[in-house]
């Protein structure tokens, strides 16, 4: 690793005059420790391993995250070559004018900087212990990797999305208080949990709090009641399964916590405006460029 490092030039990333580049590797031994002259925002989707950054060699697993300025060496590597020990990582690149453009659209706050540059830092480590970057994450990289007409608004949208994400989890870490950081431990938890039962005086006893203190907290932080969320939740995770798996409805229901799929397909339609079945054919029917017959009715 003492070796000059091999230097990664942002052009060769950029697909059109918009410095972003998304994409999800598997790690390998063969690509060697390098810098770049672009900001570089990596998330551990997958497995264990190690990353060997700055002058440090670092132990990552699913949930970490780094924020990499221009200038840092880094590489990852997996535990092994073995199949079994595969490292899976996102790895969102902004070039500078990406930059100027987002602040010029967008407040973004002023210290910004200070998270995107570490100040003097080789890199700002962070986790994601509620999975809010991941699923921001995968959808930037599914804009990315599908160009549907608009994809560049979007992946800006979804930019300073993960970028004001960040920049909370690090003032968070760095001085965690008042009602958000009391609720959320609640959040991290249902996140976690959210296909068992979740009983309010069970999660209020977490803080710990009233529970009418935190029905409270919860309809200020979300607008919406606690069953609500739940439910919003729980849908959110089964059109995920929908589009990424080939599970029954019946099993799908019961991996978001209801057992009743009377209930659930009556749920998922009240939500989304269709069933379970016609949303996941509708999908599959959008990822192959086919048209969709929204009068069907199943």
């Amino acid at each position: 690793m003492n070796t000059s490092p091999y230097r990664l030039e942002g052009h060769i990333f950029w697909r059109t005059n918009m410095q972003l580049s998304v994409t999800r590797e598997r790690e390998r031994f063969s690509l060697p420790i390098h810098v770049h002259d672009f900001i570089e925002i990596n998330y551990v989707a997958e497995g264990k391993g190690h990353h060997y950054i700055g002058d440090e060699r670092l132990s990552v697993e699913q949930k970490d995250l780094f924020v990499i300025p221009v200038g840092t060496q880094h590489v990852y590597r997996p535990v092994s070559q073995e199949p079994k020990d595969e490292l899976i990582v996102y790895n969102c690149l902004i070039g500078p004018d990406m930059l100027t453009r987002l602040q010029r659209a967008y407040p973004l706050p002023e210290d910004m900087d200070t998270l995107l540059t570490a100040e003097g830092q080789p890199y700002r480590r962070l986790t994601d212990t509620g999975g809010e970057v991941r699923r921001i994450m995968e959808g930037l990289h599914m804009e990315y990797m599908m160009r549907q007409p608009g994809y560049e608004s979007f992946m800006c949208a979804h930019l300073t999305q993960l970028l004001l994400t960040l920049y909370r989890l690090y003032q968070q870490e760095g001085a965690a208080s008042g009602a958000y950081s009391e609720i959320g431990i609640i959040f991290d938890y249902i996140h976690a949990h959210y296909a068992q039962p979740l009983v309010l005086k069970e999660l209020a006893a977490l803080i710990p709090i009233s529970v009418s203190h935190l029905q409270r907290l919860f309809k200020t932080a979300t607008g919406q009641s606690f069953t609500e969320f739940i439910q919003n939740l729980r849908i959110e995770k089964s059109c995920d399964l929908l589009l990424q798996t080939s599970l029954s409805i019946g099993d799908i229901s019961g991996r978001v916590g209801y057992r009743d799929i009377k209930f659930f397909h009556a749920l998922f339609k009240k939500k989304t405006g269709m069933s379970p079945n016609r949303y996941r054919k509708r999908a599959q029917s959008a990822a192959l460029g086919l048209s969709f017959d929204y009068n069907s009715p199943t």
